[in-house]
């Protein structure tokens, strides 16, 4: 059986497969174009590139779902990428609203591309994973914040959802709890030395989702409830009903995009870009002219840019 390789026409970017071993020139049925099969990896190999960078760049702007189109491009030309695959699984979870989570497409997304837990691979799910449990985090602790207000569900619709979301994200625990055993052990090593409270974490979530489940909550008009997981149903207790109006959020979004901070990453890139540009000039000049003064110079927005690096990212860590 001979193999096939992805090759996309530099013309009218069409992506098909042709046989690396017998053919050193194709042809696009779409075009006509004729190419050889070195241009056609080229161009397809540049066209996954610039479509990683836009969606990196969408995702510094929190914009997921376009971020996630252009990831999910990736994924259609290259299935093996489990660096992608993580990135727009990541943002899958970001797009969480208050009524409805994503939680359960990431086991199946996971198992349809069949990822090999290499040592680059073991890092990269490791580093998901440590996002993972900050998404859990982030979900358990806006749904306290702004949906169980004084201790009550502010309105029935955001119940079934967040119980869901709770038992999605436990389904989520069982699934790497076994997964961890086939990591790479020298990745998985290392991973831990950086990472000293990372298992911790891991575990405390974990804590925090079971007893979740199992506490007794409290929603407007109908008083103190539990949730069964079994049956997965809602159960009243008829006691402490508070009488008040249901409420719902405008937004439902629970990572809602923040203009500030928009506004600021812009910021950011373009000043870091301008002392990498002026550091760039004084050394070609310097070098140019042979003059070390101005080669040493270069060394002054350089520095300039790793402090406003360490700055910006000290600020924006918090």
């Amino acid at each position: 059986m001979v193999m096939k390789i992805k090759v996309m026409c530099p013309n009218c970017q069409h992506v098909f497969g042709a046989d690396e071993e017998n053919e050193i020139e194709v042809k696009c049925s779409e075009c006509d174009l004729n190419f050889t099969v070195m241009d056609g990896k080229k161009t397809l190999n540049s066209y996954i590139t610039a479509m990683t960078k836009k969606g990196f760049k969408y995702y510094t702007r929190l914009k997921f779902k376009e971020s996630n189109e252009c990831y999910k491009e990736v994924l259609n030309l290259d299935p093996d990428n489990f660096d992608i695959l993580t990135r727009y699984s990541l943002n899958l979870l970001y797009l969480n609203t208050y009524t409805e989570s994503n939680y359960d497409k990431i086991i199946p997304l996971f198992e349809e591309h069949e990822i090999t837990l290499d040592k680059e691979n073991t890092y990269l799910l490791l580093a998901f994973l440590k996002d993972l449990v900050q998404n859990f985090h982030i979900f358990i602790k806006y749904y306290n914040e702004k949906i169980i207000v004084d201790g009550s569900f502010i309105n029935e619709k955001y119940v079934k959802p967040y119980f869901k979301g709770l038992k999605d994200i436990k389904s989520l625990y069982d699934y790497f709890d076994e997964v961890f055993a086939l990591l790479h052990s020298e990745s998985r090593a290392t991973y831990f030395e950086d990472n000293a409270s990372f298992m911790d974490r891991y575990s405390k979530y974990k804590a925090i989702v079971t007893t979740e489940l199992k506490k007794t909550f409290n929603l407007v008009n109908k008083g103190d409830f539990t949730y069964n997981e079994e049956k997965e149903e809602i159960e009243y207790l008829n006691t402490n009903i508070v009488k008040k109006e249901e409420t719902e959020l405008e937004d439902e979004q629970i990572i809602v995009p923040d203009k500030n901070f928009q506004k600021q990453v812009r910021t950011f890139y373009i000043v870091l870009g301008a002392l990498l540009l002026i550091a760039l000039i004084l050394l070609i000049v310097g070098l140019n002219i042979a003059n070390n003064a101005v080669t040493y110079c270069a060394f002054i927005p350089l520095g300039l840019a790793l402090i406003y690096m360490i700055i910006y990212f000290k600020k924006t860590m918090k």
